[in-house]
């Protein structure tokens, strides 16, 4: 067994030890956690049978039905849903989508996760049924355009890969030698004026809010900073927005 296992065995496998283990063997905390998490998801999955699990998930969701109706519609979609619970229990076993196993520097890294975040929204875009392409000019507010029927929709495409919360406004810049107080550094609000449709893609499972940009444009300069997911529940995969707001646009 590794000798970083070893040591947090000793601490009961109590996540606050981990600082300390780190610290011995001179590593970063985030490097060791993300090792352990690694390591602990592999085990698990090696040894759980995905398909008796799944099995497992259906037979419980079966048990929740009352109505002749419900029970009635559930064994038409019963082998179908099984199917889909494998694959996605799969997804929860490795811990989501593999993510930099080349080690690639931690800047570098996040400019191109949140890359990654659109190309994730462009593909489900287009896998559900629309004319969906990116947009490579950088300075461009928004990231990639949809036509619907010859009406054309700008999204802003913001990643998630953690926590509960979502902004409607951009990180200030900051680094070494810029004044990150100056007003052309600080994160501008985003409105209308820059896009049709905000998207927030979870990167770790392919998760889309999508989200009409009126409802940034109704919360406060303060509101607008920190949104819980929970907030915007009725806009997580609901792809009908792309097409109710082209049709409002062209009414």
């Amino acid at each position: 067994m590794c000798k970083y296992i070893d040591e947090l065995k000793k601490y009961n496998y109590k996540k606050n030890s981990i600082k300390g283990i780190a610290k011995k063997y001179g590593l970063s905390e985030s490097q060791l956690k993300k090792y352990y998490q690694t390591k602990f998801f592999q085990d698990i999955a090696q040894e759980v049978n995905l398909e008796k699990l799944s099995k497992l998930n259906v037979d419980e969701i079966e048990k929740l039905l009352d109505s002749e109706t419900l029970k009635s519609e559930f064994k038409f979609i019963k082998v179908d849903l099984k199917k889909i619970i494998e694959k996605s229990l799969y997804i929860a076993l490795t811990n989501g989508f593999t993510t930099n196993i080349n080690h690639i520097e931690s800047g570098i890294m996040t400019a191109n996760a949140g890359d990654s975040a659109e190309f994730i929204f462009v593909a489900r875009a287009i896998l559900a049924g629309f004319n969906c392409s990116s947009v490579d000019v950088r300075s461009s507010r928004y990231d990639a355009i949809i036509d619907v029927d010859g009406t054309l929709l700008r999204v802003q495409i913001k990643g998630i890969s953690s926590g509960n919360v979502i902004s409607f406004k951009d990180r200030d810049r900051g680094g070494q030698g810029i004044d990150h107080t100056h007003e052309s550094n600080i994160g501008k609000r985003i409105t209308a004026k820059d896009c049709d449709i905000y998207v927030a893609v979870d990167k770790q499972v392919g998760i889309c809010y999508i989200i009409p940009i009126e409802f940034a444009d109704n919360l406060s300069d303060d509101e607008c900073k920190r949104v819980k997911l929970q907030d915007v529940e009725i806009y997580k995969e609901n792809w009908n927005i792309v097409k109710e707001k082209a049709i409002s646009l062209r009414s």
